[in-house]
Formats: C-alpha cells, structure tokens, sequence
C-alpha cells in the first residue's frame, strides 16, 4: 500500500532477520498480534511470558527444538522499532548488552528490563485492530514468500483460530491465492483514492509496484528518540533507489524530500550555478585538492542533467565536501584571494538559494544531523574502505545486469567524497546561512551526509530486491548479500547511542 503507516517496520522486519530462524520475527509479532486480538495485553505494558508462551505454543507444532527461543525475536524486534524495552524509564539499547550487542539468554533480558511497551509512533495504530490485522496480513506475506519452513508458517497462521490445528491448515497454494487476491483489492482501492495507474512487477504470484517500494512514509519520530534510526535514514534517502524497465537497480528521486515549489525563478538557478562552476574549475590552480574538483564537478553533472528538479541528496552532499574544503585552514595556501572571497562564496550563497524551492529537504536536514558518527573509526582508511567496497559492487552489479552506469557513477562519488574528507582534520556542522532559518538549526557535518547518503539508498537497494526475488537471474541474490556486507561495514562507522 503506498500509504501504509506500518512500511518502515515490515521493511525493517523483512530485512532484518537471521538466516538461520527467518520464520522468528514474522512469527512472535502475529501471536502478540493474536494475544491483542483476544484481550490478554496493555500496549503499554505488554506481557512478555505471555507472549514467548504463544510463540512457544505456535512454534512446538512445526519446530519444537526451537519452541523455547520466543525471547530472541521478542528483543530483536524492539531494533525494528515496534516496541522497547526499560528499565527505570529508560529504554534499553544494543550497547547495553556490552560487545556482544543482545542478551545471550532469556534470563540475562528478563533481569533488564521492567516494562515492555508498544513504542509511542505506533500507540494509536496498535491499539486499532483493523490496523492489527494489516500488520498481521504483511507478517504473512513475509512468511509465504520466503524459504519452506517460513511458508508452513504461514498455511499454520494464516487463520489465528485454527493455528492449534494442523489438520484444518489451509495448503501453501490457497494462502497464497488468497494472499494475492487481497493484495490486489487492496491494490484497487490504492488506485481508485489516488487517481493514479501504477504498472506492477510480478514477483513469485505477488504483486509489487516499483512506486510502492520507493515511497515510504517518514516515522512519527518521538521526542526521546536522538541518533537516527536506520529506517529513517531509508525513509529520507536521496537518492532513492528504484527498478527500471530493464530490472536493474537504477538512481531515482525521493517523490517527498525532492519535490520542488516550482517557483518561476526556479528554472534560473541550475544555469546560474553551472556558470559559477564552469568559472571556478577554469580558475583553480593546480595544487587545489582533488577533491574539490571533483565535488565542483558532481555537482554540475547533477545540474546539467536533471535541471531544476535534481536529486537534492547528490547537490548536498557534494556542496558539504565542497565546503569543507574550501574552509579547511590550509585553503589559503592554494586558493587565490578572489575565488576564496567572491566566487565560492556567491556559489555557497545560491546552493542555499536553491534549496528554499525544496520544502521538504528539512525533514532529510534533521535526520541527517542526527547520525551519530564514531569519529575514531570515520577517518584515514577506514572512511574510504566500505566505500571502495560499495564502489566495487556496483561495478560488479553493472557488469551482471543488475545495476545502471548511473549507479555505478554515484558510487564513484560517493567514494572520492569519502577520500577527500578522510583527509580533513575535522568533521564539524559547517554554518549556513539563508533567508529561511528552516536548515540552519539542524545543520549536518559532512561526513553525516557522505554516511547517510549511502546508506539510505543501499537500504532501499537492499529492501527493492527483497520484493523482486523471481525477478532478473541468479545474480540478484548475490546483489543482495554483497549489499548487506556493505551495508554493515557503513553502520560500523556510526555508533548506536
């Protein structure tokens, strides 16, 4: 649904389960959705024993070896966001299990925590059960469209009154039939309130529109919350990432953080900046950081070829290693004394000029602000490692068919971006100064935008192919774990707290 309050959690919950127990997660979410439906839990207070006793009862009939281990996805789904844990009003965190990041037994989690409540973004939501029940629709989509033992999950679940009897399950091929049926009502009704004609892909008798993975609703952030979470860096990615017609991975705009004013001054913008740049680049002496010229000229490309309407993410992002280049203390040695007091600054001037014509882009300001950044392993070599690696698993992506040139391109300045500011002392908000006080307040540093950047577009990467498994060859799994380790080396530059 392309308006679906809960896409962040499913896409959060589809992605991020382990291997090894891919049913665990889709699994303990139904039965406390079950165990709602009946009356037995507080959204505020939730019951956790009662909750691990369903999974149990659930999961004894399919798997009982692994019936007692209700406790590990009830604590890793409070990282998706649906819900926390605390203790003393605090809510417990990965940090707070020491290097291992997680409880290691039921009794270490249980001996934490005090309370376990439906996180406040979710409270109004939770506590409708036709909501519920959409949420326990996705959970089984999740299950019928994955490995064999997940999809025995879903004929056991798909009625709540039958899951204690097996021989009244429906087969694999009538959840499947009716997940598809309502999924195409829903479809219909999507249509028909929004007036717009969708062209789907097929994907293993589901269907998925390429628009419905690109558009995800920002979360309701709460006020208690303070690093940015890895769902809403996806939800503001700028670059998203989309399928093009070909059923490659390709570059697309964010429809929200993107979308313009259309002011009628709006076209005489990407001119005047092409012009200063094409000024600047023809005036730089030779010892000017590398760097520099090549963010000078991402950033013209970006103008030159979408216009007034850009991808905001690539000019920004592009724009703060400019900046920080240009006001390192070492500029002086190289920049003449015109360009450093007329032409960046003009060119600074209409970059912020610019972005007024962007509504939304405050909404990306704020959650890139808020990457909390390990400056003592976002520096020299170990800044530019994942990057190389992304950059490299474009270029294997392109060569397989499954990712654009273009891709291939914003990975090649995604990875000069991190040279250049792994070479700089320091990574601090740099000032902006504009006639809206809109972005000055949250003002990011520029290896927030350089991190957050590329991994709010590998995770919609990441979450695209998780919908288009019988889509291309063999090559988009591959795609998909060569992600995931990408990913991974990105997060480690980030701290959790």
């Amino acid at each position: 649904m392309l308006n679906d309050p809960w896409a962040p959690l499913v896409s959060s919950i589809r992605r991020r389960r382990a291997p090894d127990a891919r049913f665990f997660k889709p699994v303990c979410l139904i039965a406390t959705i079950d165990l709602s439906n009946e009356g037995r839990l507080d959204p505020k207070k939730l019951d956790a024993e009662v909750i691990i006793s369903r999974f149990k009862a659930y999961v004894s009939l399919v798997f009982e070896g692994r019936a007692e281990m209700g406790w590990k996805p009830l604590w890793h789904i409070s990282n998706d966001g649906l819900w926390n844990f605390y203790t003393n009003g605090i809510a417990l965190g990965p940090d707070d299990f020491g290097a291992d990041r997680k409880p290691g037994t039921k009794s270490v989690l249980f001996n934490r925590f005090q309370e376990l409540s439906i996180d406040e973004r979710y409270q109004d939501l939770w506590q409708d059960q036709s909501q519920r029940m959409t949420l326990r629709h996705a959970m089984l989509d999740i299950l019928a469209n994955d490995d064999a033992d997940c999809r025995r999950f879903a004929r056991q679940l798909f009625h709540a009154d039958l899951a204690m009897q097996p021989h009244r399950w429906p087969s694999e091929e009538e959840v499947i039939g009716e997940l598809r049926l309502s999924r195409r009502q829903l479809d219909l009704f999507d249509d028909a309130t929004t007036g717009e004609v969708i062209d789907r892909l097929e994907d293993d008798g589901f269907e998925q529109s390429a628009e419905e993975v690109a558009v995800v609703p920002l979360p309701n952030i709460g006020p208690l919350l303070q690093t940015a979470s890895l769902i809403e860096i996806e939800a503001v990615a700028s670059p998203t990432a989309k399928l093009n017609s070909a059923s490659e991975i390709d570059l697309e705009k964010n429809p929200h953080i993107d979308s313009s004013d259309d002011a009628p001054d709006l076209e005489d913008f990407p001119e005047i900046q092409t012009v200063q740049i094409g000024v600047i680049l023809a005036s730089l002496p030779g010892n000017a950081p590398k760097g520099l010229t090549f963010a000078l000229i991402a950033y013209k490309t970006e103008l030159e070829k979408r216009g007034a309407r850009p991808i905001v993410g690539i000019l920004t992002n592009q724009h703060a290693i400019i900046e920080a280049e240009y006001s390192h203390s070492d500029a002086s040695d190289w920049l003449p004394t015109g360009m450093k007091q007329a032409a960046f600054p003009d060119f600074f001037r209409y970059h912020l000029l610019f972005l007024e014509h962007f509504p939304f882009i405050a909404e990306r300001e704020k959650v890139i602000s808020r990457i909390n950044v390990d400056e003592s392993k976002a520096s020299g070599e170990d800044l530019i490692k994942p990057f190389r690696a992304a950059l490299e698993m474009a270029k294997a992506a392109q060569n397989a068919g499954v990712a654009t040139s273009d891709v291939v391109q914003f990975m090649q300045e995604l990875k000069q971006g991190a040279e250049s500011l792994a070479s700089l002392p320091n990574d601090v908000p740099l000032p902006q100064v504009s006639s809206e006080e809109r972005l000055a307040p949250t003002a990011a540093t520029p290896k927030q935008r350089l991190i957050g950047t590329a991994i709010g577009f590998l995770e919609r990467a990441y979450t695209l192919l998780g919908t288009t498994v019988g889509v291309g060859t063999a090559t988009y799994p591959a795609f998909a774990q060569n992600l995931v380790y990408v990913l991974d080396m990105l997060k480690s530059l980030m701290r959790n707290g």
